[in-house]
């Protein structure tokens, strides 16, 4: 963990000054800050919701930073967190790691930083055991598409609404690890 400016590997940007690192338990409260970010700057993007996440109390904001089995990492420039991404066991029968909560804010992408937040959690992935990791993103986001694809995620054809009630659809991706 901890990497310090990546650069991207398509070339169109430069992430140095940026430390990607594990969010501490006590940091509760700025993961609430950048989750709702997140929500506002990408309602489409997250099987939640703005109105769901800000009415959340605080004990269930403190409880995810505290799951076992689980990484919550976040990309912090200047004292500012600009991205996060978490990683934990996938919702299938056979042992998977699953990437989810990603983001990174707007003025950081193309910089390689979210290529670099992706391979911090395929590496927590890896180092745990799995032998694939999975993700699923939303049919419409064809930049988080083919970053995932230059990645060596691939379409497993899979596709289910993103939230009830939404019109919007995810297709699942993975990769193997091993």
């Amino acid at each position: 963990m901890g990497r310090r400016g990546p650069r991207s590997s398509d070339g169109d940007g430069d992430a140095a000054g940026v430390a990607i690192r594990p969010l501490r338990a006590d940091e509760w409260q700025a993961l609430r800050e950048i989750r709702l970010r997140a929500l506002v700057d990408a309602p489409d993007a997250f099987g939640g919701t703005y109105e769901d996440a800000a009415a959340d109390p605080a004990d269930a904001w403190q409880a995810r930073t505290a799951r076992e089995g689980t990484i919550l990492l976040v990309a912090e420039r200047a004292g500012r967190l600009v991205g996060m991404a978490s990683g934990g066991r996938a919702p299938t029968e056979d042992p998977m790691a699953e990437l989810h909560a990603m983001w990174v804010e707007p003025a950081e992408r193309g910089t390689g930083l979210a290529a670099a937040m992706v391979e911090e959690v395929v590496g927590w992935a890896r180092s745990a055991g799995y032998p694939a990791i999975g993700l699923g993103v939303t049919t419409t986001n064809a930049r988080a598409i083919a970053l995932y694809a230059r990645l060596g995620f691939t379409d497993l054809g899979l596709r289910m609404p993103l939230r009830e009630g939404s019109e919007h659809v995810i297709q699942v991706m993975t990769r193997r690890l091993d």
